[in-house]
């Protein structure tokens, strides 16, 4: 090979290797290593056990509509009187790279694997993907592939243009991971915006806010907002 060509293709693998870094390596996609348990892939990505409330939202704030996978309307507020529901904000799939957010698909996988426990607790679960409903499929697809290959058992629904997402103030680059509890009557009990694309609360948490909604003794909840 000659020098030319050798350092052409140095120069080739060099900007490669940049392109690569720079869009796992982001605001949002932090390094890889400890924090995260290891590799993105290898089923030791690891949520926020102890996640508490930590921004604010009121009901009409999350009186929101949207489509789902097969274009039919789902309401928010249809769930009123009849279950609670936590709603869970991806952050969608960035133009530049068209990949879809590890992070992501696996906190989906495991509310999907978890779902009888949600179920036993009158809760739905709702999965969100803003942006082009052109991705919404690759999403659905990615999520079936990190649940091997079964449906995800609740509502993954589309939130176009980031209507609902600027609506609650929760733009960044794309959406911030984010996931709301609504009560039965419409109060939201549990409010948490990530911090970066890794900082999401885990089932555990989640199951936990659930549970200390319930009307058992010690069991009360509290309330983030007010009708």
């Amino acid at each position: 090979m000659s020098n030319r060509a050798a350092t052409l293709c140095a120069l080739l693998i060099a900007a490669l290797w940049a392109v690569g870094c720079s869009s796992e390596n982001s605001a949002n996609y932090p390094p890889r290593g400890a924090q995260y348990g290891g590799e993105y892939g290898d089923g030791s990505i690891e949520f926020n056990d102890d996640a508490q409330t930590n921004a604010t939202a009121n009901p009409d704030e999350l009186n929101l509509t949207f489509v789902d996978i097969k274009g039919n309307q789902v309401k928010l507020a249809d769930f009123r009187g009849k279950k609670s529901a936590v709603l869970v904000f991806t952050r969608g799939i960035p133009a530049t790279t068209g990949s879809v957010c590890p992070f992501c698909t696996t906190q989906t996988s495991r509310l999907a694997a978890n779902y009888d426990e949600f179920a036993r607790r009158d809760t739905e679960v709702l999965a969100v993907f803003p942006g082009d409903k052109s991705r919404v499929d690759d999403f659905r697809r990615a999520v079936e592939i990190e649940s091997k290959g079964q449906p995800t058992p609740f509502p993954l629904v589309l939130d176009e243009h980031f209507i609902a997402v600027d609506q609650l103030g929760i733009r960044g680059d794309l959406a911030k991971p984010s996931t709301y509890i609504v009560d039965q009557e419409g109060l939201v009990r549990f409010a948490y915006v990530g911090a970066h694309a890794g900082d999401r609360p885990s089932v555990k948490a989640l199951l936990k806010q659930l549970d200390a909604m319930s009307p058992d003794p010690g069991g009360t909840g509290t309330p983030t907002s007010t009708p």
